[in-house]
């Protein structure tokens, strides 16, 4: 898998909420540390996992 984007085996299943509460997590210490092209790369792929679970649109 690698760097390969995220491809849903099942489209008809739920989204990948977990995953992307992972990746929220990674923006959170990318901020802290002051990385914030990074946290916004990141944040842009939680959102492609499960854009339901965020509120307005951060990455702008």
């Amino acid at each position: 898998m690698g760097n390969r984007p995220h491809e849903k085996t099942c489209p008809n299943l739920p989204k990948d909420t977990l995953g992307a509460i992972e990746l929220l997590l990674q923006v959170v210490k990318l901020l802290e540390e002051g990385k914030i092209k990074q946290a916004k790369a990141k944040f842009a792929q939680a959102k492609e996992l499960d854009a339901n679970i965020f509120g307005e649109d951060l990455t702008d």
